[in-house]
């Protein structure tokens, strides 16, 4: 028996020299979105993201050749999918992340389990979990992501013309009159964003009011009576699976006559991946918002930021 401890404490041994060649003395301690102490090695090579809005963010920054692994759900920009998966964006394989051996685990508070995020820490792997509630996190988000991956200036220089982005949406909108906006998210049952998402904020930057901003719930579930009631001026559509949903959306709509939105036509679709991933698109979202809410106004191209 004892010689069979000796040999499972060596082989762990040998595994963790495998894994993490650098000692934590040549490691740096940095602090997650979370408050979570983190020692993270100076030079990053080998990350694996947990979260489609963190897959873009990387790219975006230039970190592409870095990344060994990333979720199914991670498919944007479209060579995200030729990356190593390692498995769904709440239950990833723990053996095929260790597999990978990366140095830096890259997880979301919003989406990701604490479980994961346990487990992983307990087999000596880093993981930096961040934690984004609104565009203003999502751009802190990227500098931070820049910090500790040695692309500082690359956030940096991202970070100024997003916000370029939202500055001039801002100045453009400022004292326009606010169109009521309902979000729907799901049909059966009809289920909207409420104050205190990513989705409500990103509705008021672009110029909008949501209409279930006010809720109590994140995510509260709406009637047809308690849709009317709230008037929309504005119905936005966020299918989940392609045209079939949003011809059932349409549909389910226009039986609601008595909505000045629905009366006027004033239904649209809006592209899930770009209002719900907290990523560098989360602008381009509000930059659509906001042509369908104030169609006068003009959209600063990116090739002048």
């Amino acid at each position: 028996m004892p010689s069979t401890i000796i040999k499972i404490t060596l082989y762990i041994f040998l595994v963790g020299l495998t894994l993490f060649p650098a000692s934590l003395s040549w490691s740096r301690e940095v602090t997650d979105e979370l408050g979570r102490f983190v020692n993270i090695s100076p030079r990053v090579q080998r990350i694996v993201s947990l979260a489609p809005g963190i897959t873009e963010t990387l790219y975006a920054l230039g970190l592409e050749d870095k990344i060994v692994g990333v979720t199914t759900f991670c498919d944007w920009p479209a060579r995200a999918a030729e990356k190593e998966k390692v498995g769904g964006f709440i239950n990833p394989s723990l053996e095929k992340i260790v597999s990978l051996r990366p140095d830096l685990i890259l997880a979301t508070a919003d989406g990701n389990r604490k479980d994961t995020v346990r487990q992983l820490e307990r087999m000596g792997l880093a993981v930096y979990v961040t934690n984004p509630s609104d565009t203003s996190g999502i751009l802190r988000g990227i500098g931070h992501i820049g910090e500790i991956t040695g692309q500082k200036q690359q956030a940096a220089r991202l970070a100024a013309q997003l916000r370029r982005r939202l500055d001039d949406i801002a100045a453009q909108i400022k004292g326009k009159e606010k169109p009521r906006v309902f979000f729907q998210l799901g049909l059966e049952p009809v289920i909207s964003a409420g104050g205190g998402t990513l989705i409500n904020e990103a509705i008021e930057r672009a110029g909008g009011i949501n209409v279930a901003g006010q809720s109590a719930a994140r995510y509260p579930r709406f009637s047809a009576e308690g849709i009317a009631a709230a008037r929309p001026d504005i119905i936005l559509l966020a299918p989940m699976r392609g045209d079939k949903e949003l011809k059932a959306a349409k549909a389910f709509w226009e039986k609601l006559s008595v909505i000045t939105a629905v009366q006027q036509g004033r239904i649209y679709a809006v592209d899930t991946d770009l209002i719900g991933r907290a990523s560098p698109r989360i602008v381009d979202a509000i930059e659509q918002m906001a042509l369908i809410f104030h169609p006068e106004i003009k959209i600063r191209k990116k090739t002048e930021d």
